[in-house]
């Protein structure tokens, strides 16, 4: 499977997990925020084997901030899932793409 940002922007669905409503909420992230982040985005880490269903690691920014969105593409349906979204630390992220080591 293919986790790339084009791949991404052709899901039909997107369905936000309960996790991801709270950190947006906590972050003060909203969905626009998210699609925006997703739509000028860039995948920096695949998570291939995940279960149940392959994710990846998006970053992106909307009008405010750089977020991170961690998304799973179920292979099933034509569906997007946002597992989590968070703005990323710089202390933890040189250029919001690379972990600091």
């Amino acid at each position: 499977m293919e986790l790339n940002v084009e791949s991404i922007k052709r899901r039909e669905q997107i369905k936000f997990t309960d996790h991801a409503r709270l950190e947006m909420e906590k972050e003060g992230i909203s969905a626009d925020d998210v699609l925006s982040a997703i739509e000028n985005g860039k995948v920096i880490e695949e998570y291939v084997n995940d279960r149940p269903f392959p994710s990846c690691l998006l970053y992106g920014k909307s009008d405010k901030n750089p977020i991170h969105v961690v998304c799973a593409l179920p292979q099933h349906v034509n569906m997007l899932i946002i597992v989590t979204v968070y703005i990323p630390d710089p202390m933890r992220w040189i250029e919001f793409e690379r972990r600091r080591k």
